[in-house]
């Protein structure tokens, strides 16, 4: 059995946002950063433009439908690294822990915490997330995140092992700029 050492070292933190844009559509981007907030993966989709008829059937669940059901899970699926906190950018992505794919959400057996836990990130200043019903807040470095009630004791156990993460919101910043990058490379290409 390992120790509280090893399961602090096997502590892992996932950043996941989208960018939508009106020329390429929406892409995604997971970063995964161990303990000391080194990289140790990072995918991100291609970008995915819905046709007229998807804006229509989904109206106004079009937004929440392609964060947290095509590109949070598309991206869960193809990520090599066990999460134990997956942080999410927008509240729609709320929903992926019960969308998280049985890959994403099996950690190993030396992780403190028994399998990923979802937190939306919400800054300060930020009012749009006021309260999202059936979430507790707990903070991570200068951030509030909400998790839900069913899961704070994992957040809080996941929380433990990230104690050298202070800016939360940094890794957020570093996923728009790859993908803003990947996409200014594919129209260098194109």
């Amino acid at each position: 059995m390992g120790s509280s050492k090893d399961a602090a070292a096997a502590t892992t933190i996932g950043y996941f946002t989208t960018v939508e844009s009106e020329r390429t559509g929406w892409t995604g981007g997971l970063l995964v950063l161990n303990g000391a907030g080194r990289p140790l993966e990072f995918q991100c989709t291609l970008p995915i433009r819905p046709s007229r008829a998807h804006e229509i059937l989904f109206g106004t669940t079009l937004r929440q439908h392609l964060i947290s059901e095509v590109i949070g899970p598309t991206l869960l699926q193809k990520c090599r690294t066990p999460i134990s906190l997956l942080c999410c950018g927008q509240p729609e992505a709320i929903s992926l822990q019960e969308n998280l794919p049985s890959s994403a959400a099996s950690l190993p057996a030396n992780s403190a915490v028994r399998s990923t836990v979802v937190a939306v990130v919400q800054r300060e200043d930020e009012k749009r997330i006021r309260e999202l019903e059936g979430h507790c807040r707990v903070t991570l470095g200068n951030a509030t995140l909400h998790v839900a009630m069913e899961r704070i004791d994992d957040a809080e156990t996941a929380i433990a092992g990230l104690s050298d993460i202070i800016d939360t919101h940094e890794p957020f910043e570093r996923i728009t700029e790859a993908i803003r990058e990947a996409q200014s490379q594919m129209a260098r290409a194109a």
